[in-house]
C-alpha cells in the first residue's frame, strides 16, 4: 500500500471516529440537559416533593464526575475502543429503567446510571483526538466536537418538550436508548486507539498500577490546583440553568409551560455550537488562552450580576442573558486546550479527566445550589443563586491567574 493511500485511509478514520465521538458525547448531553424538560414532568406523574429535584438532577453530574478519576485511569490504560462499550452499555439500560420507573427510588437510580454511563464519552473523545490529530489542532477539533454534539442538547430543549406533551417521557428514552444502542455498535467497529504510524511513547502505561502511580505527575504539576479552581465553575452555570433550574425558574417568574420553557431552553442551546466555533480558533489566534478564558468569564459575571440584582427583568432580556451564559460557557474548549498542552499524551487522559472531574463536582454543587436558595428564601431564592454563582466565578479567576500558562503543545 502506497504512502498516500494509507494516509488517505487514516484521515478518513480519523473523521469516522470524530462522528462517532461526536454521537455519544451528544448523546450525553442530551441527558446532562434534558433535566429541564424531563423532571418536572416525571415529578409531577410520580409525585416527588419540589425541594427533592435538586438532588435527583445533580445525582446524574456527581455520579459522572466520581468516575472521572478511574476513567482517566482506564482509557490511558486500556484506550477507548474497549472501555467506552462497557460504560455506553450501563447508560442504556438507564434508559430502559427510567422508561418504566413507577418510583424516586428508581429515577434516581437510573438518573445515576445515565451519569456514569455517559461520563467517559467526552474523556474518550480527547484521548482519541490527542492520537488522531495534530497537537495544535486540538482546541479546534474540540470545538467542533462541542458544535457537532450539539445536536443532543438542541433535541433535550423544544424538541423534547414538544414530544413529552405529545407522546410522553416514557417513549422518549426509550427511543434513545435505541439509538445509543446503534451508535455504540457502530463504535465498536470503527474506534482504534491510535493510527497504524503511531509511535508509543516510552511511558505509556502497561499494566493499571502503572497508570495509577501515573497520576502523581499530573496531580503534583505546578499549580494545577490554581488551574482546576477555573475548571470548576467552567461548566456548572450554563448547564445548570440548561439542565435543571432554567425551567422551573422560568415557570415560576413568568409562568411559562413547557413548550414556552422548552423554547427559551432551545435558544440557549442554539448559542452552545455558536459559542465552541467562535471560542476554538480563538486558540491558534492569540498566544495566551489564559487571557481568552478570563475575558470570558469576567463576562459571565456580570450577567449573574444582572440576573441577581433585578428581580423584575423582562422576559426578553432574561432571554438575551441566558443566551449569553450559554455562548460564553464554551470558553471550556479553550480551557481543555490549555490543560492538554501541559501534559504529553500518555498523561492525556488522566490530566483532562481531573479537570472533567471538578467541572461536574462544580455542575453538581451548582445544581444543589439553587435548591438551597429556594429553601431558605423562596422568593429571592433564584436572585440568591444568581449572585452566589457570580461570587464563585470571581473566586475562582483569582486562583486561575496563578497558573503559569504553557502557551505550546506537548506531545
Amino acid at each position: 500500500m502506497s504512502t498516500a493511500v494509507a494516509a488517505t485511509q487514516t484521515h478518513r478514520r480519523a473523521y469516522y471516529i470524530f462522528i462517532i465521538c461526536a454521537v455519544l458525547f451528544g448523546l450525553g448531553q442530551f441527558h446532562r440537559l434534558s433535566g429541564a424538560v424531563t423532571i418536572p414532568p416525571v415529578a409531577a406523574e410520580l409525585g416527588f416533593a419540589v425541594d427533592s429535584l435538586g438532588f435527583l438532577a445533580a445525582a446524574l453530574f456527581f455520579t459522572s464526575a466520581v468516575l472521572q478519576i478511574p476513567n482517566g485511569l482506564l482509557l490511558d490504560r486500556f484506550g477507548a475502543r474497549r472501555v467506552v462499550p462497557i460504560y455506553v452499555g450501563v447508560a442504556i439500560f438507564a434508559c430502559i429503567l427510567l422508561a418504566y420507573a413507577t418510583t424516586y427510588e428508581e429515577v434516581l437510580v437510573a438518573r445515576m446510571l445515565l451519569g456514569g454511563g455517559f461520563s467517559v464519552t467526552m474523556m474518550s473523545s480527547y484521548v482519541l483526538f490527542s492520537k488522531w490529530f495534530p497537537a495544535d489542532r486540538f482546541a479546534t477539533i474540540v470545538s467542533w466536537l462541542m458544535a457537532a454534539s450539539s445536536m443532543g442538547s438542541i433535541l433535550a430543549s423544544y424538541p423534547l418538550a414538544f414530544f413529552i406533551a405529545e407522546f410522553g417521557w416514557r417513549p422518549a428514552y426509550l427511543i434513545i436508548a435505541a439509538v445509543t444502542l446503534i451508535a455504540v455498535l457502530a463504535g465498536a467497529f470503527i474506534i482504534r486507539d491510535v493510527p497504524p504510524d503511531y509511535e508509543v511513547h516510552d511511558n505509556q502505561p502497561k499494566s493499571l498500577m502503572q497508570s495509577i502511580k501515573g497520576y502523581s505527575v499530573v496531580l503534583f504539576y505546578p499549580r494545577f490546583f490554581f488551574f482546576l479552581a477555573m475548571g470548576f465553575v467552567a461548566f456548572g452555570p450554563s448547564t445548570t440553568i440548561l439542565g435543571m433550574w432554567g425551567g422551573p425558574f422560568l415557570e415560576t417568574e413568568y409562568g411559562l409551560d413547557g413548550v414556552e420553557r422548552g423554547q427559551i431552553l432551545f435558544l440557549m442551546v442554539v448559542a452552545i455550537p455558536v459559542g465552541a466555533l467562535f471560542f476554538g480558533p480563538l486558540d491558534r489566534v492569540f498566544k495566551s488562552r489564559k487571557k481568552i478564558v478570563l475575558a470570558a468569564v469576567t463576562a459571565e459575571v456580570v450577567v449573574f450580576m444582572i440576573l441577581g440584582f433585578y428581580e423584575e427583568l423582562p422576559l426578553w432580556a432574561v432571554c438575551v442573558l441566558f443566551v449569553v451564559i450559554a455562548f460564553l460557557q464554551q470558553h471550556y474548549v479553550v480551557l481543555a486546550a490549555q490543560c492538554r498542552a501541559s501534559f504529553p499524551d500518555y498523561l492525556v487522559g488522566r490530566a483532562n479527566s481531573t479537570l472533567n472531574l471538578t467541572s461536574i463536582l462544580g455542575v453538581g454543587f451548582m445544581q444543589s445550589l439553587f435548591g438551597w436558595g429556594l429553601l431558605y428564601s423562596p422568593t429571592s431564592g433564584y436572585q440568591i443563586s444568581f449572585l452566589t454563582i457570580a461570587g464563585l466565578l470571581v473566586v475562582a479567576m483569582v486562583f486561575y491567574m496563578g497558573f503559569r500558562e504553557n502557551t505550546g503543545s506537548t506531545s
